[in-house]
């Protein structure tokens, strides 16, 4: 088994939050990071530009300009993804010149298929994300489930642990771990689950790259899942999965500069949240609390508060 250790070179490909997080917790454990990723930041943002300054070096370039996507890969060490948005031509072409984790196997995969279609005419009783993490010796480690709210079908607010209780718990975690055996992932992976009315727990989703339901872990989690990614695909042994504190965290969209600057003062005033600002007019807000129900509350109160200047 190949180990990467501090001071190798990641390749990234894909850009937003999720690169700009993963480079934050790779620069922490002495890391170089490379990303690949299309322009898709205004000029002149501040936030946008500072998340491409986390970079040792960025590749702006389309993902279909296979030769540039070949060059990027043989000069890191090992690639990995962190956007949903990578399509496979660009997958290929950097695992024909440098290790790809997860391989291009979990990506194809994805790609034909795997999960169900969510079914609006079923009544929901809970709609939550595992997270875990998998190494190439096949060791794996689990986050609690985080529970989803969704608006107009669109990810918004998140908690953990979800309140679902011990055994579906641990039911959704052994299904999540079948199929990162089964898929032979070596990195980070999502599972998205219903239970319904009948209490059928269907797989809806596998997301191969860290996922919005896990930047909560950032602040909630002994080791975020950002780190854990790095350590899956680095080859190092996993960091410890325990929530620190029952956590939320609340997507901050464009609108929220609908009226001008957010009032991000009214925000920080409740000392339990964190502001984490990701360029292009995104972000989110986590709350940690004695429970997941007032973390929630606590989160969607600070959010409100954004426009109250």
């Amino acid at each position: 088994m190949k180990v990467f250790l501090p001071g190798s070179a990641i390749g990234l490909l894909g850009g937003g939050e999720n690169s700009r997080m993963f480079a934050l917790a790779a620069a922490g454990m002495g890391y170089r990071v490379h990303v690949f990723s299309p322009a898709d930041s205004p000029a002149g943002s501040p936030v946008s530009e500072a998340s491409w300054d986390l970079a040792d070096v960025s590749v702006r370039a389309p993902y279909e300009d296979l030769d540039r996507v070949r060059e990027f890969a043989a000069a890191v060490d090992v690639v990995t993804v962190t956007a949903g948005d990578v399509p496979l031509i660009a997958l290929r072409a950097a695992a024909a010149s440098s290790l790809l984790r997860p391989s291009l196997k979990v990506f194809e995969a994805v790609e034909s298929g795997l999960g169900t279609r969510r079914d609006s005419s079923k009544t929901i009783l809970a709609d939550f994300s595992v997270i875990g993490a998998r190494g190439a010796t096949g060791a794996c480690v689990f986050y609690d489930p985080i529970s989803i709210d969704r608006v107009d079908g669109v990810f918004d607010v998140a908690r953990a642990p979800a309140p679902i209780g011990l055994k579906l718990t641990r039911k959704a975690i052994a299904l999540a771990q079948d199929i990162l055996e089964d898929q032979d992932v070596t990195g980070i992976a999502c599972v998205e689950f219903t239970l319904s009315e009948t209490y059928e727990l269907t797989v809806h989703d596998v997301t191969p790259h860290p996922h919005a339901a896990g930047h909560l872990t950032v602040d909630a989690s002994v080791t975020s899942q950002f780190e854990q990614q790095l350590r899956a695909v680095c080859g190092l042994p996993f960091g410890s999965t325990q929530m620190l504190r029952p956590a939320a965290m609340a997507v901050l969209r464009a609108s929220a500069w609908e009226s001008g600057e957010p009032d991000w003062v009214s925000a920080c005033t409740l000392s339990e949240v964190k502001l984490h600002l990701h360029g292009n007019r995104r972000g989110h807000l986590t709350a940690t609390a004695a429970s997941g129900t007032l973390a929630k509350q606590i989160v969607r109160a600070a959010r409100a508060s954004l426009a109250s200047k």
